[in-house]
């Protein structure tokens, strides 16, 4: 029997796999001449997690049928082993006669479960638009189309020619998924805000002055900080606590008593210049001797400038292995060894390191309200996203198309604030996972916690890298916990076959 040919462009589009013939196929009869043309044009195959649509338009301007005969055209999927093959519903073309007896008598059985009847006006322009959807197999995967061409008009299928249309693309895994964001937590965490200054006293003196040395220079990076806070009408400053540290030279006792008045004088300080209530100062507190900065400091060192490095950092290890108590009795005499031993090394250490051991750290904790409204949230992400929390970033979030450019700049603004937070975390993973990225999905994902929703990216990765045991396992426990993933099992019946 003689094949017709399909002339076609393949283009793939997002959202489905499709594939598009872009030009005509002319199915012309071999036995029964130019009666027999017909032109098939705007071939659409498209196929979806639970569906295969076909369309394409039947040009009948040079179809002659004569009036008591018929034609009929039928669109049939055939698995690549030629093993199975799906029928789709039948367009039937009739003369005059044939249409007055298909009313009469029903259309032939072969065709009549699902056919399409049209009448031909001979000699006239005609153009039939087609379209039928049928439940998409696993077979489907590089199918091909063929339309069946009944050109006798006598339903003897075993005589009938074909025309190949195309394949069928493999589905997509990126279009049968779905991914699952999570909405975070919507109370506003308590902020805190870490810093230190190297607040210069007089010596054996814990008077707080202003203007001695570099004092007024450090004290800015606190006091920028709270006028910035105290103008602000979003932000409630909860606590100001002051830490101060002595560095290891001197007695651990008298360490003790500049330390611990020196934070209080800081404390007193800021009390006097900041109207806030009396609570908002937490009792200062104090470390006698920084022997951790000592240890970070030595541990950074090059034995070009401290020669004896190891062995000074064994000793300053032995004493801090050992209880608070026991620190506090043993510090004089682990200072003096590294003194009486090296004392080159720690002549260097007393004028190089031992100043920057001598700090105040200040910890801040603010809270910042609630903007209750949308339009709140909006303003507030366009002049200060700082002020955000999780949820309200959320918010923003959800007035923006999904996994548009906006959108994605929201999800990702958050995580820079939060870049903890396990929802914050999802959501960004799949934004990532919308754009194809799966490293950057996994590497989010270790910092997504174990919900339903994260368990659902996982499998989302596991189903694109064909991991479908895994996918299975995952998608199990996203359901135990309560997500619908109903979408993802059925790609998974499409793809793992």
């Amino acid at each position: 029997m003689k094949r017709f040919i399909l002339l076609s462009a393949i283009i793939f589009f997002a959202g489905i796999s499709v594939v598009r013939a872009q030009q005509a196929i002319r199915l012309t009869g071999e036995k029964t001449g130019a009666d027999t043309q017909v032109s098939v044009v705007n071939v659409d195959v498209a196929n979806t997690a639970t569906t295969t649509l076909l369309s394409m338009d039947f040009i009948l301007d040079q179809l002659d049928v004569p009036s008591n005969r018929y034609r009929a055209f039928t669109p049939v999927i055939r698995s690549a082993d030629g093993n199975q093959e799906q029928r789709m519903k039948t367009l039937i073309v009739t003369g005059r006669r044939q249409d007055i007896v298909f009313q009469r008598d029903g259309v032939d059985e072969l065709y009549a479960k699902n056919c399409e009847v049209i009448r031909r006006q001979n000699d006239t322009p005609q153009t039939y638009a087609y379209s039928d959807a049928v439940t998409t197999q696993p077979w489907h995967r590089g199918a091909d189309v063929y339309v069946e061409c009944d050109l006798c008009g006598c339903g003897d299928q075993k005589n009938n020619d074909e025309a190949f249309i195309t394949r069928l693309l493999p589905p997509d895994p990126w279009e049968l998924i779905q991914l699952a964001n999570k909405e975070p937590n919507p109370d506003k965490p308590t902020r805190e805000l870490h810093g230190s200054a190297f607040i210069t006293f007089v010596v054996d003196r814990w008077e707080m002055k202003p203007d001695y040395m570099d004092n007024r220079r450090e004290l800015r990076k606190i006091t920028d900080t709270l006028d910035i806070m105290v103008a602000d009408k979003n932000i409630t400053v909860n606590t100001i606590k002051i830490h101060g540290w002595a560095s290891p030279e001197s007695p651990y006792n008298h360490n003790h008593m500049l330390a611990t008045n020196r934070a209080k004088s800081l404390t007193e300080w800021l009390r006097q210049n900041y109207q806030l209530p009396a609570s908002a100062f937490a009792p200062a507190e104090a470390t006698p001797e920084n022997w951790i900065g000592l240890k970070e400091a030595i541990d950074n060192m090059g034995t070009d400038l401290l020669p004896h490095k190891e062995t000074i950092a064994e000793m300053v290890n032995d004493l801090m292995r050992q209880d608070s108590l026991s620190i506090a009795r043993n510090a004089d005499l682990a200072e003096a060894n590294i003194k009486g031993r090296f004392p080159k090394d720690y002549q260097y250490l007393l004028k190089n390191i031992y100043p920057g051991l001598r700090r105040s750290d200040y910890e801040i904790t603010f809270n910042i309200r609630q903007f209750n409204t949308i339009e709140e949230c909006l303003d507030i992400y366009r002049t200060k996203p700082h002020q955000l929390s999780q949820h309200e970033f959320w918010r923003v979030a959800q007035t923006m198309q999904p996994y548009s450019d906006e959108y994605n700049c929201a999800m990702q603004t958050a995580l820079n604030y939060y870049p903890e937070d396990e929802a914050v975390n999802l959501n960004l993973a799949n934004v990532a996972l919308s754009q194809h990225d799966l490293l950057k999905a996994e590497t989010l994902l270790e910092r997504a916690g174990s919900s339903a929703e994260a368990d659902n990216a996982r499998a989302v990765i596991a189903i694109v890298q064909k991991r479908y045991d895994d996918a299975r396992r995952l998608l199990d426990a996203a359901q135990q916990k309560g997500l619908d993933v109903s979408k993802n099992r059925e790609a998974l019946r499409l793809l793992d076959n």
